[in-house]
């Protein structure tokens, strides 16, 4: 249940965000809804200041034009409102006149006192400027215009009448707002000089007094030019209008004007009251639902966050998508954020050419983007928020594959023969790919080029292709060197197991051989057996201990002790242990060893046990009454024994099979040996940072033991 009821439960709280954000829009009317609620009522509102002052420019608005289309209180069409002159000759134009020479033209006013231009026209608009032009001199409602020269006040005879029309439009609006039907707006100003005055009200009969009883009220006179009032703000132009529209010049004014609180009448204050009333409680409601909806949304976000990838037992559970590149998955995110944008802005656009206007377009716009981005993106970043739980974020990222292919491919460049190149090789080329990649994508951007798209786009392709092969091709040789590191210690493994396994049951055959020998047997050819049986049983323990060694020098499972070593004296001191066995195989021994101490870094007892199983092989193998060459040279680096023979036997095999484990120079295999002594002197060797070379020649065998010379300051 869970898993439908939290999102759907994020959704509805979005949705009431975004209707919480349309109403505190419109709600306050471009006014911030934390301000518009600081006002107590509509009375102490800009809003009704606002009001007041229109309304005190629509008094001297009809001041002015009660002149010029009344007659002692009454609408005079024979009022002269323009002239003319043509050839010296004036000519006047009646209010009356000029109201059917619009009418020809197809103007006239609709019931709000606005001007329209579709009624049924006589005259058109190019007949009017083509045949109707005049120069006018004097216009009612411009009485201080004065043409400058001649060519000013060329008109036509249509446009003078819709001028004159809209006039009379604002004096219809004003009559029609404060005259005609009851107001809750009511002034009161009147004019007086020497016993003469003027007197403008739309309430016959009140008073300034009365007017100041109503609840909000303006008052102003010519003796103390001080302004009264209980309105937030009063009008600062309110004296200089008033002494502008004297009739009597330096005469004295009292202006009052207020206005009704309880609103008795339906006009613009009262459906203004009542309107602001409806916003004020609308803000309230926006108010509550916007601090309602955001406790909501980080809610059910958070709940979201804690249940998204939880199954039915509690488990992590993915979807498909999940499996999806970190870093796809965030370009997929950033093209929709663009995308949006775009889309938006043209639907919009599309919206307004099919429903022509539309409220606030721009608001709906934003509010729109970023509902549609939120949409997409809310389920991307729960899939990060999934793979992370699963601790897979990692797992799953472009990242990663990137650094296994460099791992891979630096493992892969140990078993080259020079690893800088190798680098150099794989990491130069990507370098160079990423800046031209980066150089058309630049272009493209700046310079809208389809070409560096195509060529960026097909860089990146081949880039890819190649690094992606690289990637199977290095992990293949890893796998293969691991496979087969993997086979030689499964060898080595086996070899000791078998070798320890032997070593019980061999044992107990050379203690009971032993135990035959010291009985009296009398019989020859039973005490021969017994020799047999103890050559064969020693024979036995050699091989099984070689195999031991072996396998432990190939492994590299040996203690060294490493100290620096007179490689001279372990030499002849290794030719005099071995020179009995060789001199009866009738060898002759010539060496070549400088008197001068030669040090070398390396374990005693070790390189005596390769000296030893060389020395060895030499005795078995050499040439029956044959020569030894023995030499030992001081380089310049190193230090190098190197020892030279004729075979026996035929040397039918390279170098490198010859050290491998169980191979004999002996192919007959008719002499004593287990195969095993070049191998494990070369493991040796390698370990003690030795060289052990092999060269053969026909029958001539010539084997080089290097090892690095100390250094001086170790010598010493």
């Amino acid at each position: 249940m869970k898993k439908f009821f939290i999102p759907f439960l994020h959704l509805f709280s979005l949705f009431l965000l975004l209707c919480s954000l349309v109403i505190l829009h419109f709600a306050p009317r471009g006014r911030d809804a934390v301000s518009f609620l600081k006002e107590k009522n509509y009375l102490s509102s800009s809003d009704f200041d606002s009001a007041i002052s229109e309304s005190v420019n629509d008094i001297f608005d009809y001041i002015d034009l009660r002149d010029i289309f009344e007659t002692r209180g009454t609408l005079d069409l024979n009022h002269t409102i323009a002239q003319s002159e043509t050839n010296g000759a004036t000519r006047s134009y009646s209010l009356d006149y000029l109201i059917k020479y619009a009418r020809s033209m197809g103007y006239y006013l609709n019931e709000k006192n606005e001007i329209l231009e579709d009624g049924p026209a006589t005259v058109t608009k190019e007949q009017d400027e083509k045949e109707h032009m005049v120069r006018v001199i004097y216009r009612a409602y411009l009485p201080d215009y004065q043409p400058a020269t001649p060519a000013d006040g060329f008109m036509s005879l249509g446009r003078l009448a819709k001028e004159a029309l809209g006039y009379l439009a604002k004096y219809y609006a004003i009559r029609s707002r404060y005259f005609d039907k009851g107001s809750n707006f009511s002034f009161y100003v009147a004019y007086s000089s020497e016993g003469n005055s003027t007197c403008y009200t739309n309430a016959e009969g009140i008073t300034e007094k009365q007017i100041q009883a109503l609840g909000k009220y303006l008052y102003t006179d010519s003796d103390t030019l001080e302004i009264k009032s209980n309105l937030k703000t009063a009008p600062s132009n309110l004296v200089p209008l008033l002494e502008a529209r004297d009739p009597y010049r330096n005469g004295t004014y009292v202006f009052s004007a207020g206005v009704d609180t309880r609103f008795p009448h339906e006009d613009e204050y009262k459906a203004a009251y009542m309107e602001y009333s409806t916003r004020r409680q609308l803000t309230f409601v926006g108010l509550f639902l916007f601090i309602f909806s955001i406790f909501a949304v980080l809610t059910s976000f958070v709940m979201l966050l804690a249940h998204t990838g939880r199954g039915e037992k509690n488990g992590l559970q993915l979807y498909p998508f999940d499996k999806t590149p970190v870093e796809l998955t965030l370009m997929l995110g950033i093209v929709w954020f663009y995308f949006t944008q775009i889309l938006t802005k043209y639907f919009f656009e599309s919206l307004l050419l099919v429903v022509g206007n539309f409220p606030e377009p721009a608001f709906f716009s934003s509010l729109s983007l970023f509902a549609i981005r939120y949409l997409l993106l809310l389920p991307l970043f729960l899939s990060l928020v999934r793979q992370y739980k699963k601790s897979m974020l990692f797992h799953c990222s472009y990242l990663r594959k990137i650094l296994k292919l460099m791992e891979t491919y630096i493992t892969a460049s140990q078993f080259t023969r020079s690893k800088t190149f190798s680098y150099l090789l794989f990491v130069f080329p990507n370098l160079l790919a990423l800046g031209l990649i980066l150089y058309n994508a630049y272009c493209f951007i700046n310079r809208r080029s389809l070409l560096h798209l195509l060529f960026a786009t097909l860089l990146l392709f081949i880039t890819v292709s190649i690094d992606y092969y690289t990637y199977f091709i290095s992990r293949g040789l890893h796998d293969a060197v691991n496979e087969q590191v993997k086979a030689e210690r499964l060898k080595a493994d086996l070899i000791t197991n078998v070798s320890h396994d032997l070593k019980t049951p061999l044992t107990s055959i050379i203690s009971y051989v032993d135990l035959l020998k010291r009985e009296n047997i009398g019989d020859e050819r039973v005490r021969g057996y017994i020799e047999v049986l103890e050559q064969k049983a020693s024979r036995l323990k050699n091989l099984t201990e070689d195999l031991v060694e072996a396998s432990k020098a190939s492994s590299g499972n040996v203690s060294l002790e490493l100290h620096p070593i007179n490689y001279s004296e372990i030499l002849l001191q290794t030719l005099g242990e071995f020179q009995e066995k060789l001199e009866k195989r009738s060898l002759t021994i010539l060496t070549s060893v400088p008197e001068e101490d030669i040090m070398i870094m390396a374990d005693g007892r070790q390189l005596f046990r390769v000296l030893e199983n060389l020395f060895n092989n030499c005795a078995k193998y050499a040439l029956l009454g044959s020569r030894v060459y023995i030499t030992l040279e001081k380089r310049e680096k190193e230090a190098a024994f190197i020892m030279k023979n004729i075979s026996e036997a035929p040397l039918n095999i390279s170098p490198d099979e010859l050290t491998e484990r169980f191979v004999r120079g002996d192919v007959s295999r008719s002499t004593e040996g287990s195969g095993l002594g070049l191998s494990i002197a070369k493991s040796l060797t390698k370990l003690m940072s030795g060289k052990m070379i092999i060269d053969i020649d026909g029958d001539l065998y010539k084997v080089s033991l290097l090892f690095p010379l100390v250094e001086k300051e170790e010598g010493e």
